[in-house]
C-alpha cells in the first residue's frame, strides 16, 4: 500500500473519532511545529492546515478562543488579522510533554524515589497541577501522596514555582529498602501505573502506525502536505499515549515492553517525514513576518 492511502487512511481514522477533540490537536501543532518557527502563527494558516483533517473554521476558532480562556494561547492583532502563540505557562506544559516525546532514554535507575505530598494546595490549581504532575511522572499511590522513581529536582521546584506552591507541597526522597521483593515492586507498579493498560495503548499505537513505518522504509515518500498532516498526527496520537505513561525505568518494567517498540517506531517515521513536512510549513504556514522561517536547531536533535 502507498504511504498516501496509509496516511489518508490514518487521517480517516482521526476524523470519525468522537469526540474529536480539536483543542488538543491545536496544542499539539503549537509544540510541535510553531514552537519551532518563529513562535506564533497567522490564525488563517491555522485553519487552512487542519481542515483536512476535518477541523473546519468554526471549531478552529472556538477552540483557539477557548486555548486563550484557559491560558494555553495569547493573542496579538494587526488589523483584521490574529495571531496566535504559547503562553508562557502553556509553553512549559508542553515543555514538559516535549521533553517526554522528544529527549533520549534516562539513566539507569537506582533505587531512588521521589515522594511528594500535597499539604495547601487551592481547589482551583488541584486539576492542572495533578496534570503537570502526570507529565512529571508521579502517580497517586496513596490519598494525597504522590510518587515517582528517579527523577529531578530541578523539575519539581519548576512545577512548584509555575503553581506558586512552595509552601504548599512537601517534597521528599526514598529508596527501596532490601526487604522489599522485585516481585512485590513490579506489583505496586503495575496496579498504580496501571502497566496493562498502557500496554494496550501502545500496541493500538503501534499497529496504527507500523505500515507507515514499512512504507517508508521502502523509500515511498509523502506529498509534503501529507507528511506534516502524517507527522502532526504521528505526534498528536503517541503524545495521547504517554499522558498514561510515565517512562518508568527498565527494571520496573516488564520484558519486551511496547513503549520501547513504540518510542523507536515514532523516531524513525519522524526522521522520514521531516524534510517533506518543513517544505509544507515553510511555504503554507505564515506568522506576522512572513512564511515560517526555517526551525531551530533543537528541532533537528529531536530523537537524537
Amino acid at each position: 500500500m502507498s504511504v498516501e492511502r496509509i496516511i489518508d487512511g490514518i487521517r480517516s481514522e482521526f476524523m470519525d473519532r468522537q469526540p474529536m477533540r480539536a483543542k488538543s490537536l491545536i496544542i499539539t501543532l503549537f509544540g510541535d511545529v510553531v514552537s519551532q518557527h518563529d513562535k506564533e502563527i497567522w490564525l488563517g494558516s491555522l485553519i487552512h492546515a487542519l481542515e483536512p483533517l476535518g477541523v473546519n473554521e468554526r471549531l478552529v476558532r472556538t477552540s483557539v478562543f477557548r486555548l486563550v480562556k484557559e491560558g494555553w494561547l495569547s493573542v496579538e492583532r494587526e488589523g483584521r488579522r490574529s495571531f496566535y502563540q504559547l503562553t508562557s505557562s502553556g509553553g512549559q506544559e508542553y515543555q514538559r510533554a516535549a521533553q517526554r516525546i522528544y529527549a533520549s532514554q534516562g539513566e539507569e535507575w537506582r533505587g531512588r524515589w521521589q515522594i511528594l505530598l500535597p499539604v495547601n494546595v487551592p481547589d482551583e490549581l488541584r486539576e492542572d497541577f495533578k496534570r503537570s504532575l502526570n507529565w512529571l511522572g508521579f502517580r497517586a499511590i496513596s490519598p494525597g501522596t504522590f510518587a515517582r522513581p528517579g527523577g529531578d529536582a530541578a523539575s519539581i521546584r519548576d512545577v512548584l514555582d509555575e503553581f506558586n506552591l512552595r509552601d504548599g507541597v512537601i517534597v521528599m526522597d526514598a529508596e527501596t529498602n532490601a526487604v522489599t521483593t522485585k516481585q512485590d515492586l513490579k506489583a505496586t507498579i503495575n496496579h498504580h501505573w496501571a502497566l496493562d493498560q498502557l500496554a494496550d495503548s501502545y500496541g493500538n499505537f503501534i499497529e496504527q502506525f507500523k505500515p507507515l513505518l514499512q512504507a517508508l522504509d521502502k523509500a515511498r515518500q509523502p506529498s509534503a502536505a501529507n507528511a506534516f498532516h502524517g507527522r502532526l498526527l504521528l505526534i498528536h496520537e503517541y503524545r495521547r499515549t504517554l499522558l498514561r505513561d510515565t517512562s518508568l525505568p527498565e527494571d520496573l518494567l516488564p520484558s519486551q515492553w511496547p513503549g520501547k517498540t513504540a518510542r523507536s517506531m515514532v523516531a524513525r517515521i519522524y526522521k522520514h517525514l521531516q524534510k517533506p513536512s518543513l517544505d509544507y510549513i515553510k511555504s503554507e504556514l505564515i506568522s506576522r513576518q512572513g512564511h515560517l522561517p526555517n526551525p531551530s536547531k533543537a528541532f533537528f536533535e529531536r530523537f537524537e
